[in-house]
């Protein structure tokens, strides 16, 4: 009888403790449909006479596995440097309001999982290379002519990945991740990375 609640307690204390070993925030990337679009940079210094900047979007899916998580903030590396949230650099999205950008997740804690659309603004391709892609596309434009605010809109990112391997293969060269600092009730923060797979 006593080994049998000796074996109980022992269970017990096993699972109260893997309990506290779930990471909190399970991350998954998803192949993103969203719209690839051309725009002009130049204010952020990227653009070149020869290149245009392209907005790379990506799609996570958020898991909380705790009801533990207080804040949750994150942090985009492209190249290990670290990416400034603003309108330049990269902006995130709730897939449920593709309208405007979000600045904070917490208001979005409650969504379980909660889907977001990172958009990437800081690769550059050759104004040779995009206008050649709007014309694979049938698209009747040209970056050329394009002026600050201006943006042509090309396919969805996952079409693109496939059908054109050197963007594949370029985007590949360049080590993306995104990092999500989360803070628990309690005050404990622990960092989750996620790299970005082309």
């Amino acid at each position: 009888m006593k080994k049998h609640h000796l074996l109980n307690y022992m269970i017990t204390c096993l699972s109260l403790a893997s309990c506290d070993n779930i990471e909190p925030l399970k991350i998954k990337q998803i192949s993103s449909k969203e719209i690839v679009t051309f725009f002009v940079n130049t204010e952020n210094g990227l653009d070149k006479k020869d290149s245009i900047s392209i907005i790379i979007p990506t799609e996570f899916e958020l898991k909380l596995n705790t009801s533990k998580v207080r804040v949750l903030d994150l942090n985009y590396i492209l190249n290990k440097r670290r990416l400034m949230d603003d309108f330049f650099e990269y902006q995130v999205y709730n897939k449920k309001n593709r309208q405007k950008p979000i600045y904070s997740l917490k208001p979005y804690l409650n969504d379980n999982p909660l889907n977001i659309i990172i958009k990437e603004r800081n690769h550059l391709i050759s104004k040779d290379d995009a206008n050649g892609l709007l014309k694979k596309y049938n698209i009747k434009k040209s970056v050329n002519n394009l002026k600050i605010g201006d943006t042509i809109k090309l396919i969805p990112f996952d079409q693109l990945l496939k059908e054109n391997k050197k963007i594949l293969d370029e985007l590949n060269k360049i080590n993306d991740s995104i990092f999500f600092r989360v803070t628990l009730k309690g005050g404990e923060v622990l960092i989750v990375k996620q790299k970005i797979n082309w």
